[in-house]
This record gives structure tokens, sequence and C-alpha cells, in this order.
């Protein structure tokens, strides 16, 4: 980025932009219902086994201003916005809300919670990436947390999450919903392993990527 792109990301009323659609959220708690997607370039976690990769590079990302980006999702019929990437909280999200928000919008995220929350949300799934974990003040913001299983040993980190959401039930009365994904490509050796433990952690639930069983986006 040259020192002017670095000024309008800065104060977030421009962003880089891979794509803008609509379609079905896939998985987690909303899946199945219709949302506009607007996916954020820039990632600081750099997952391996990352299925958008292509957002990494903002150079090759379309700089929009959140105008531009509140009227192209303003004709998808749904009221659901998904804002997601890359690592969205890279940016300043508080004017793409208030202009998505102004056109009538219910706005979710989606994040790794590892960076300062910024923006206003209707809903929040915080997946977290054990190599850039969540900032721990960011918690208390998840309405969600899914956690990606990529094998067996990954299920000890389920505790952690169990008890510090139990903890804020207790202390706020906030219930945020636990989940558990396969990595798409072990998705055959994991998903076992998964369904055999949410049956045994019932605050556990299993979320499928039904988009990619689907084919859709």
């Amino acid at each position: 980025m040259n020192t002017k792109e670095d000024n309008l990301y800065l104060s977030g009323e421009y962003l880089p932009v891979a794509e803008c659609f609509y379609s079905l959220q896939g998985e987690g708690f909303h899946t199945g219902i219709a949302a506009g997607f607007v996916r954020l370039c820039g990632c600081n976690v750099h997952c391996e086994f990352c299925d958008s990769k292509t957002t990494w590079d903002i150079s090759k990302c379309r700089t929009m201003s959140v105008k531009e980006i509140a009227e192209q999702v303003s004709e998808y019929p749904s009221e659901n916005v998904v804002i997601t990437g890359g690592e969205p909280l890279l940016y300043n999200l508080d004017p793409l809300c208030k202009a998505l928000c102004a056109k009538g919008k219910k706005l979710w995220l989606e994040t790794s919670a590892s960076l300062p929350m910024s923006g206003k949300w209707d809903w929040v799934c915080i997946s977290p990436k054990d190599n850039c974990p969540p900032l721990e003040e960011n918690l208390i913001f998840a309405d969600e947390i899914k956690l990606v299983i990529t094998r067996r040993d990954d299920l000890a980190k389920t505790a952690f999450y169990e008890n510090k959401t139990a903890f804020y039930f207790a202390e706020t009365g906030k219930e945020i919903r636990l989940s558990l994904q396969a990595e798409w490509s072990v998705n055959k050796e994991v998903i076992e392993i998964i369904i055999d433990f949410v049956k045994r952690h019932p605050r556990w639930a299993l979320s499928l990527q039904t988009h990619k069983w689907l084919e859709i986006r």
C-alpha cells in the first residue's frame, strides 16, 4: 500500500474489498439464512488451512468507499450482512457499520478477534486461531465461538472456552453459543470425532460448511 491508501484504510472510510456477494450463510448458528457478504482483504493470522488465501494480498483487492459498499449491499434482499475476511478487524469498521445500519442492515462479524474490536454488531462470531489467539477482552463481545478442528488434540481447547463462556453467563446472563467445525481438507477424518464429542458435551454444536457441500458461494 502507498501512504494515501494507508491513510484511507486507517480512517475506515475506504476499505480493501475482495468481493461482495449474496448467498446463504453456510456455517455456524445462522446456517441456511440468506445474507449479503462483504469479504475484506488483509490478514494478520495466515492460517495454513485458510480457504480465502486470495484475501491476503491487499494489492489485488479493490479499494471501495463505505458508501459504495453500502450501496452495493443494499441491493441484496436480505437484511443480514456478514463482514468477513481475511481479518476485518485490521480496519476501523465504525464507518462501515454506520453506513450499513443506515440502510437498515443487521450486521454479523466473522473474526479471529485477535485485534481490538471496532464497529457495532448484531452478531459476533469469533473463530480463535492458535497462532494468533483472541484478545481476552474481546471474548465478551462474542455471540458465538466457533473452533476449527483439524485433529483430535484440538478438542483440548474446548475446556477454556466452555469455562470462560460459563463465567460470562454467570456474570452477565449472556449466552455465548459454542460450535465445532471440521477443517474442510480433513472433514471425513475429523467429523466423526466431533460428533462423538458433541454428544458427550452438549453445550457444543456441530457446524458444517454447508455452502461447500452444496457447492455454492
